[in-house]
This record gives C-alpha cells, sequence and structure tokens, in this order.
C-alpha cells in the first residue's frame, strides 16, 4: 500500500527554512561541524605553507631546505580545502562515549611528550600506562600499577641501557648516578 506523502513534503521544506531564518548568528548548524577538522587541518597547512617559504626553496634542480615541506605542506593544504567544501557528513560515525575516551587518549600523549622533556622517561611513562591501563584497559590497581611499572622501567632498560638511546635527564635517576 503507497502512502502519498506529498502534501507534507513542501510543509516541512518550509519549515526547516524557518528555522535557518531563526538561527542566531555566528552558530554553525548542527549539520555543518564536520567542516571544523579540515579547517584546522586547512590552518596547519596553510601555517606549514608559510614557515616553509620561510626557508630556502631552491629550484628543482638545486633544492633548498623547504621545499619538500612546502609541497607536502601545499598537498596537505589542497587536500583540506577540497574536504571543507566537498565532504559528505554522512560518511562520519556519531560522536560517543568512545570518541570521548580517543580525545583524552590524544591529549594523555601530548601531556606525555612535554613531561618527558621536562622530567625525563620514567615518571611520565609509568604514568602514561597507569592511564592507558586503567582507564582504557580496565585493569584492576593492583595489576595496572605492576604492569606500568614493569612497563616503563622495561622500556628505560631497552632503550636507555641497551641500546644507548640517549634520554633527557631523568628526575628518578638523579640521585642513583651520584
Amino acid at each position: 500500500m503507497a502512502v502519498d506523502r506529498s502534501s507534507t513534503a513542501p510543509e516541512r521544506g518550509a519549515a526547516a527554512r524557518g528555522l535557518a531564518e531563526h538561527r542566531p548568528a555566528g552558530r554553525w548548524p548542527r549539520g555543518q561541524l564536520h567542516r571544523i577538522g579540515p579547517l584546522v587541518v586547512l590552518g596547519v597547512g596553510v601555517a606549514a605553507l608559510v614557515s616553509a617559504a620561510g626557508l630556502s626553496l631552491g629550484e628543482l634542480t638545486a633544492p633548498g631546505a623547504g621545499l619538500w615541506p612546502f609541497i607536502v605542506a601545499l598537498l596537505l593544504t589542497g587536500t583540506a580545502a577540497v574536504l571543507a567544501v566537498v565532504d559528505d557528513p554522512a560518511n562520519y560515525e556519531p560522536w560517543t562515549r568512545g570518541t570521548a575516551r580517543i580525545a583524552v587518549g590524544l591529549v594523555g600523549l601530548g601531556v606525555f611528550v612535554a613531561a618527558f622533556g621536562a622530567v625525563g622517561f620514567l615518571l611520565p611513562s609509568f604514568l602514561m600506562l597507569l592511564l592507558w591501563l586503567r582507564v582504557f584497559g580496565g585493569e584492576r590497581w593492583r595489576w595496572a600499577i605492576g604492569l606500568a611499572l614493569a612497563g616503563s622501567v622495561g622500556m628505560y632498560l631497552l632503550f636507555a641501557t641497551a641500546l644507548g638511546v640517549p634520554f633527557p635527564k631523568d628526575v628518578l635517576l638523579i640521585f642513583s648516578r651520584g
């Protein structure tokens, strides 16, 4: 049995246009939020273009230090510009609690990188492993602390001692070295 919906379609279109006209100025419509990512990448690409142009581009036969960064930044900027214009919001997954966990994980990585330079390897790696094991992995406190301790000490012994990778001065090892 076919249902005739032709009489309600124009009314819905008019209602949607009326809502769009009454939207407060400066607020993005909910359907356009998918454009934020490409716009951020576009900004990063433009900044990279300016930075690379500040270096010597040289010529194709004698490239300067900024040529390849300029080419990569140009590709990044072009791709972001295309995505900002033609990207389809239907291709995106909805924001969920799992999405927020990914954002927390990325912020945690950023804090780890900043703390690594400031206080060394052991403390930031222990805290990062503890965060990932406890919060994201759902391990019990006893297992999470033990695994984070073993993992951070094991990675330090592997990289700093066995492989000789130079790490920044470690706050926890300052007193042991004299």
